[in-house]
Parts: C-alpha cells; sequence; structure tokens
C-alpha cells in the first residue's frame, strides 16, 4: 500500500513519467508488470469527480483482473496529487491485500472517518468485491465505493447485491471522452436501483457530484417500510391476531411514526417479529436476537418502541435522536398492612423501652437523693431504705397517671421533682402516645418499603424476593455486565427458577399476583402500569440510572439525518411530552378495558404472555381493601382487649403465686416461731397482695385513661 501526498511535480516539467520520482515515494511497489491502458480522458474525469465530492482522500483499488498501463496509473496518481488529493494505491491481487483494505475499511468504521474508494476491475470481480464487502458489513454513509464499469450494462446480480444503507456509484463510459455517474441513493423510494445522477464530458455537469442525502430523503414519494412491532404499553398497544397478523390499537410511539410518515411522506404496514423481543447485545456466538437482530441483519429498516441505547446495541444498531429521557427502576408489591393488635405498643419501639425503664428506674433514686440529702449531711437518724422504697413507688404511680399514693416528703424539693415527673409523664410521653395511637389508627402502619437496590438485594438474599426482568432488554444487560450491587443482584437471580418475563407488562401482572417478586424496566413504563392496575397495589422505587430510548435503525441508514431533523423538532417544542402526556389522560378508558389479573403459568422456566389476558401466576389474586384512610373501628381496638386479658392473666398469675408464697412461707412460720406471730405474717402477706392488685388495676385503668384520650375526637 503506497500513500501518495499532496506533493505533485514542478509546473516547468510537464512529462509526468520522467518526473516519476518527485510524485512518488515508493515507486517500485506501486508498478504493476501487467497493465493496460485506461479509457480517453479518464484521468481527467476521475480528477473532476474527485474534486466535486470533495474527496481529500481517495483509494484506487485494482483488482486481478486489471491490466492496465503503469503509465495511465501515474499519470492519474499525479494529477490527483497535483490537486491536493491524497492517493491511497492498492493492488488486490494477493490475499493479504485484500485482508489489508478490508482492516482499513473497518478502522474507518471504527473512527468514522470518510473514506472513497475507486475500483477498477472487470464486471465479474466488480460484482464479487461487492459481495465481500456486503458480507463483511462495511457499510455506512462515510463510505464512497466509485466501481468503474468498463462495457456493457451493470449486471442484475451487481444491483441485487446492493444494500440501501450502502453508498455505491458506478462509472460509465458509454462513448468516447463522456463518462456517465450512477448512484444507489439518488433516489429515495426504489432499491436495488442506479439513477444517472451526473455526467462528464470534458467537465462536470453539475456539482456536487452526487446528490446529498438530506435533499433525496426528505421526501420518500409514498415508500412502504415493513416495521416490527411490539405489545409494550404506553408506546404501543398492540392486539395479536390467530392469522400472525397485529393490530395496533395506539401507543404514544404509534403516534410519532404517523407523525414522521406524515411528514416524510410515506408509509408502514406493521408485522409481528419472530422472537417478540427487542434484544440485547451480540451474544459469543455471532447472534443477535429480538427486533434489534434483525435490523443489524439488515433484514428490517427500522423499530420504534421505547428502545433504550445502550453501548452493546450500539455495535449492532444506529439510533436518532432521543424520543425520550427516561430512567431505570423496579417495581414491588405495596408494603402490607402491619397488625392492628399490636397498634396500641407500636408506638413505642424497642429502642425506647430502654430509655423508659431507665427514666422509671433513675426517676425514683433521684426523688430519694433530694428527700434524704439534707438528714446524710446532718446525720439525722432515718429509715434509708424504706424512704427508697416509698420514693420508688411513688415516682412508678406518676407515670402510671395514678395520683393516690402517698407522697414520701412534703418539703418543697420533693414536690418540685413531682410536679416536674408529672408534667414528663403526662404531656410528654402520655400525649406522644395518645397522638401516635390516634395516627396508627386513623391510617395502620405498613411494613417498609423497598426503594432502593441495597434493599431489594437484602429482601432477596433474607426474605425470599425475586427480580425479574424483560428477556432480550437493556435491563438484562444491565443486571449481566454490571458490577457491585448490580452482579450481586445477577447471582442472586440465578437461584430462581423464574429469572426473564416476555414483556413488562407480563412482569408488573406478576408483581401484582405474587407479593414477593419485582421486576426492573423502565420508569415511565412502570408507572403507566402501576396507573393503570391501581397505584395502591404497587411500589415504585427511587430512579437507579438514566436512560434515553431512541429510533433504531440500521448502521450506515443514509436517512438517519432526515429523521433526527423531524425528531428533534417534536421533541424541543414539548409535542412528544404533550403525546406522552395524552397517553395517561387516557388511562382510564385504557383501565377500565383491560382483562382482570388472572393466575398464571410458566413455559419453558420463563413467564410467557402475548396479549394481557395471557399472562398468569401460580398465586391468587391479591387486592387491597383500603386506599385511603378509615373511620376507627372496634376492630382496631381489639389490641386494648388483648392487653386487658394479659393484665387479668397476670394478675391470675401473681394471685396463684402469691397463694404459694403465703403456704410455704406459713408452713416454715409454724415450724420456727410462735403461733402468736402468725396475725403479723398473714396481715402482710395480705397487704402485699393489695398492692399487687392495686397496681395492676391501674395499669389497666392508665391504658384504657390514653386509649379514651386518643379516641375521643376520631369516635
Amino acid at each position: 500500500m503506497v500513500i501518495l501526498g499532496g506533493i505533485g511535480p514542478p509546473k516547468s516539467r510537464p512529462d509526468y513519467v520522467t518526473d516519476m520520482d518527485h510524485c512518488f515515494f515508493d515507486i517500485e511497489d506501486v508498478i504493476s508488470e501487467t497493465m493496460t491502458r485506461l479509457p480517453e480522458d479518464f484521468t481527467l474525469a476521475v480528477k473532476d469527480i474527485a474534486e466535486g465530492l470533495p474527496a481529500k482522500t481517495i483509494t484506487v483499488v485494482r483488482g486481478e483482473s486489471t491490466n492496465i498501463r503503469s503509465s495511465d496509473m501515474f499519470e492519474l496518481f499525479c494529477l490527483l496529487s497535483e490537486h491536493k488529493v491524497q492517493v491511497i494505491n492498492l493492488d488486490l491481487h494477493t490475499k493479504e491485500n485484500k485482508n489489508k483494505y478490508y482492516s482499513f475499511l473497518k478502522k474507518a468504521l471504527d473512527n468514522s472517518e470518510e473514506r472513497v474508494s475507486l475500483i477498477l476491475c472487470e464486471p465479474t470481480e466488480c460484482e464479487n468485491i461487492l459481495i465481500e464487502l456486503t458480507d463483511n458489513n462495511l457499510i455506512h454513509r462515510t463510505i464512497l465505493y466509485i466501481f468503474f464499469w468498463p462495457r456493457g450494462f451493470v449486471s442484475d446480480k451487481f444491483l441485487n447485491t446492493i444494500r440501501e444503507a450502502m453508498r455505491v456509484a458506478v462509472i460509465t463510459n458509454p462513448r468516447k471522452n463522456v463518462f456517465r455517474v450512477y448512484y444507489n441513493q439518488a433516489t429515495p423510494n426504489r432499491l436495488n436501483y442506479l439513477s444517472m445522477v451526473n455526467w462528464w464530458s470534458g467537465r462536470l455537469y453539475k456539482s456536487p457530484v452526487l446528490p446529498p442525502a438530506d435533499k433525496v430523503y426528505e421526501n420518500f414519494r409514498g415508500r412502504v417500510f415493513d416495521v416490527p412491532v411490539l405489545h409494550a404499553p404506553p408506546w404501543h398497544f398492540v392486539k395479536y391476531n390467530n392469522d400472525s397478523t397485529v393490530n395496533v390499537t395506539g401507543g404514544r410511539d404509534d403516534k410519532l411514526l404517523a407523525l414522521l410518515a406524515n411528514k416524510l411522506n410515506f408509509k408502514y404496514k406493521y408485522y409481528d417479529p419472530p422472537d417478540r423481543s427487542q434484544g440485547s447485545s451480540i451474544s459469543g456466538n455471532g447472534t443477535f436476537k429480538g427486533t434489534l437482530g434483525l435490523i443489524w441483519k439488515r433484514k428490517a429498516d427500522f423499530f420504534i418502541g421505547d428502545v433504550t441505547m445502550t453501548w452493546e446495541r450500539l455495535q449492532a444498531v444506529e439510533f436518532s435522536f432521543l424520543t425520550l429521557a427516561d430512567s431505570g427502576a423496579f417495581l414491588t408489591h405495596a408494603p402490607a398492612k402491619l397488625s392492628e393488635t399490636l397498634a396500641i405498643i407500636r408506638p413505642f419501639r424497642w429502642e425506647v423501652w430502654p430509655l423508659v425503664c431507665a427514666t422509671i428506674l433513675v426517676t425514683g433514686p433521684a426523688l430519694w437523693f433530694v428527700i434524704a440529702a439534707p438528714s446524710l449531711w446532718q446525720r439525722r437518724r432515718r429509715d434509708q431504705l424504706n424512704l427508697l422504697n416509698n420514693c420508688c413507688w411513688f415516682t412508678t404511680t406518676l407515670f402510671l397517671r395514678q395520683s393516690s399514693s402517698k407522697e414520701p416528703s412534703k418539703t418543697h424539693k420533693a414536690r418540685l421533682v413531682s410536679v416536674l415527673v408529672s408534667l414528663g409523664a403526662t404531656y410528654v410521653i402520655g400525649d406522644m402516645y395518645s397522638a401516635n395511637l390516634t395516627s396508627l389508627l386513623a391510617r395502620p402502619a405498613r411494613e417498609q418499603p423497598i426503594g432502593t437496590l441495597q434493599a431489594l438485594e437484602e429482601a432477596m438474599r433474607d426474605h425470599g424476593y425475586e427480580l425479574v426482568v424483560e428477556r432480550h432488554s437493556s435491563s438484562l444487560t444491565i443486571l449481566e455486565n454490571g458490577t457491585g450491587v448490580y452482579g450481586r443482584l445477577a447471582k442472586l437471580m440465578h437461584r430462581q427458577r423464574v429469572q426473564r418475563v416476555r414483556s413488562v407488562e407480563v412482569g408488573v401482572r406478576l408483581v401484582l399476583s405474587r407479593r414477593r417478586v419485582a421486576i426492573l424496566g423502565g420508569r415511565e413504563t412502570l408507572y403507566y402500569d402501576t396507573e393503570r392496575f391501581g397505584s395502591h397495589n404497587f411500589h415504585l422505587s427511587e430512579k437507579l440510572y438514566t436512560r434515553y430510548s431512541a429510533i433504531a435503525l440500521q448502521i450506515g441508514c443514509p436517512y438517519l439525518e432526515t429523521f433526527n431533523n423531524v425528531v428533534m423538532t417534536l421533541f424541543e417544542a414539548g409535542i412528544l411530552a404533550k403525546m406522552t402526556t395524552d397517553e395517561y389522560k387516557n388511562l382510564p378508558e385504557q383501565s377500565r378495558r383491560s382483562e382482570p389479573v388472572t393466575e398464571s403459568d410458566r413455559e419453558s422456566g420463563e413467564i410467557s404472555g402475548d396479549s394481557p389476558a395471557a399472562s398468569q401466576t401460580d398465586g391468587q389474586t391479591q387486592s387491597e381493601s383500603t386506599k385511603g384512610l378509615e373511620p376507627v373501628s372496634l376492630v382496631m381496638l381489639r389490641g386494648a382487649f388483648c392487653l386487658l386479658g394479659i393484665g387479668y392473666l397476670v394478675a391470675a398469675l401473681a394471685l396463684v403465686v402469691e397463694i404459694q408464697v403465703y403456704r410455704r412461707r406459713k408452713h416454715r412460720i409454724q415450724k420456727l416461731h410462735p403461733v402468736d406471730r402468725k396475725v403479723s405474717t398473714i396481715s402482710a402477706l395480705g397487704e402485699i397482695r393489695s398492692k399487687v392488685r392495686g397496681t395492676l388495676g391501674r395499669v389497666v385503668r392508665t391504658t384504657y385513661g390514653y386509649i379514651d384520650r386518643a379516641l375521643g375526637p376520631a369516635v
């Protein structure tokens, strides 16, 4: 391969052949032993065509069937070099050079560099080279192939090999000193067709040589596109018929496609793709499933329908300007209501109880210290143990909202402490408890919702939750190729029997039917389905990552810029957002038309469902009975009755323990003490029994006092 720069021969030396050393760098690599003459004025025509493209670099490719004279090639190279057109000379006589040429084009695809190739060979070899270029997918709008067809008409085999995204120009020499230029992207509605766009007879007829794509494809002239479609509300509402046909009843992207068709003057027909999925990436064996795989194989022109742009998909298709700015999220079942029986103690969590107990234990000794401090300082004799007992008992009765206990001291300091303890127990603990109890009874508490990926991971690891995704979707790719929490979620999914669902709608129905299931997908789609099936049945997580949706087209699609101009105008004008909002306005009607959720079945380890009525699960449908606030009822007060029963049970146990203790002590006293001390022992036990019963009674009355205060306004 020899790259010729823009250094041409001196103007004082018109003989290019005799001044070859000034024109080329490596002459021996370029000269071929067998070459014939090019047509007359072909060199001048190629020079004018290169300038009229315009092209800064042109690759001259000579096939195995060429037999061009070296002087003709030198004249062509020097003339192009003199007019500042860099020349790359390549001979395809060896397989190594041919692979080098294909690698050169592949590098241009990776770097998005423009390439112009002038291919000189016989018609049969032109057909073979075009087939090899197509098989290697060296097709892009930045690469132009110019074939010189030396004689006769262009064959049907050559025409049928041309793909629409492949820029192919053919130069013919119908008569002496006349060259015609044919181009495959000159008409928007005729495929495998070459139209004459220019000619040369001493000079070019017009410039530029080839018509620009934005002018050609601004009007498709009624061309009909076959467009694959998938059922994915609210983007497309599709009904699948028994004869393998589809009926699209609406959707945001259906309206967008109608606007594009009206603006660009084309028609379209929907058809059912084989896999009924989008497709995620090119697999290790070189296959690409789904609708995007059809575009990658150039069996479909484009696909529209909430297609997320990912790096893996960019290796197979091209995307237009974005049609939706969305984010990823996951959907879980709505948190269940907690038991109303425990509502009476739920305001106090386990973290509160140690502090409450510590406060009760500290308050009694503190009051004793206030009362006993003067006696300790003045060294007065007093029953300190009995005083401490009375102080602890007095503070306990204050916390229980009882005032029948006798004050341990009537000093001002003791009364001040008693007042502070009473106010704290009454207005801080009591009122806060009453307010929380009223709130919980009016609006029952629910389980902690799952809103983050870390919470979802913990639920899957410890509580048996399952995560499902749409098969061949971008969400599946994120889990398969992700690291960190996404990688851990993917590992946890491997132990599930069901990991992929046919569509997001099927996954949402699965979440509705089974409580411990979550689905990962686009937030807009999930939000629409939650509104469709009842938002009170679901919980939508926070935004996880940004995702953009666009129209998927073939790599090198010539009308990509035309689509971009229309979509960009609709996006900037807010029309796309308006169409999305209109789908939510039609939501109640769509929800009424949707079939009720039933049980779901599994097919080969995957949930399958082609229509809203086809998705079923192995669990019964669960419905929420409460969609808002409810009035307080006696059912919510069963916790108070349970507490009353517990009080009676404790009182009965205390009575039994008291009887047993009394009997044992009576028996021991009869053995160790005289009979006259029986009366004092019995009276002491009776006093203890009365105190225990009084305390239990005060606990029950205090509880009912809290409930009465809490439920007074509500009732």
